[in-house]
């Protein structure tokens, strides 16, 4: 790793998933990490494997206070964070119009405000130090967000500040990567979504989200190798996309926005401002000769 040669890891939500996977890389990689969770004690059995070289500290991304007190007790432990990876995996299944506000307002709190409160909170000493890296773990993009909009617009938010931050930063030496991963072999790291009161009328849209689901798989053992590989690379790329079937559909998401752009690219065009008419031509004036007075030769 360019920036540290024995970097310090802050991993939120350790404890299960691609960051619990992330977590045994890195400390199998004999470096550092704060792994964080709600309930810490489950991640025992993992510090116990790596004495000294692991602290376990209770965390809720939705409480600015315990993000504050968890921070500020990863600092006093090991005297910096170098990487930190933020995890956004909650889902809320459900047609727009189905959706519950008290649920969105809390999948936005897991999924955007959590994550970017942790990032805000260590850029300052990471800026001091010209050194640094966010890797922010978002839910898979899905094919089509149908039934699934309101976790593909925390997505899309997510995916927003990520790039702001990235050109805000990178200038100081600190990087910023959006990770993309597919789902799981065993879809263990997903926590079971939620789900809106339903309305008959989009029943159809559970169907398609089911076999969304089983598109897109990972090793996350393997995509934890893929993450360390990333950011060992020094600031790494905005986005990293994990797995073959992920990056497919990325690529099929991209060309089916191109297609439509195309379609409708002469419609787009003609809200152009209508071009300023061209100044009247003036006559050219005729030369004269010199010695003449200016008058014109004869």
């Amino acid at each position: 790793m360019p920036f540290y040669s024995d970097p310090v890891w802050f991993i939120a939500d350790a404890s299960s998933g691609l960051a619990a996977a992330l977590a045994e890389a890195v400390l199998d990689a004999g470096q550092r990490a704060v792994l964080a969770a709600p309930a810490p004690e489950h991640l025992g059995a993992l510090a116990a494997r790596y004495p000294g070289r692991v602290e376990l500290l209770a965390l809720d991304v939705t409480d600015g206070a315990s993000i504050d007190a968890a921070l500020q007790a990863a600092e006093r432990r090991f005297g910096r964070i170098d990487v930190l990876a933020a995890s956004a995996f909650q889902r809320y299944l459900g047609a727009v119009e189905e959706g519950e506000e008290a649920a969105l307002r809390g999948l936005f709190e897991e999924n955007v405000f959590g994550p970017v409160a942790l990032a805000r909170r260590v850029l300052p000493a990471m800026r001091a130090r010209r050194a640094g890296h966010v890797l922010l773990l978002a839910r898979s993009a899905p094919p089509a967000p149908a039934g699934e909009g309101f976790c593909h617009a925390a997505r899309a938010a997510l995916e927003a500040l990520a790039e702001a931050m990235f050109h805000e930063v990178e200038r100081f030496g600190i990087g910023v990567t959006l990770v993309d991963p597919g789902a799981s072999e065993d879809g263990a790291w997903a926590p079971q979504p939620a789900r809106a009161a339903a309305i008959a009328d989009y029943a159809d849209l559970a169907g398609r989200q089911a076999g969304a689901a089983s598109g897109a798989q990972v090793d996350t053992a393997r995509a934890a190798q893929a993450i360390l590989r990333a950011v060992a690379a020094g600031r790494g790329p905005l986005r990293l996309v994990l797995g073959r079937a992920a990056l497919q559909r990325a690529y099929d998401r991209l060309r089916v926005m191109k297609v439509g752009f195309d379609a409708w690219a002469e419609l787009a065009a003609s809200a152009d401002p209508e071009p300023a008419p061209a100044a009247p031509r003036r006559p050219a004036r005729r030369a004269t000769s010199a010695g003449t007075g200016g008058r014109t030769a004869g």
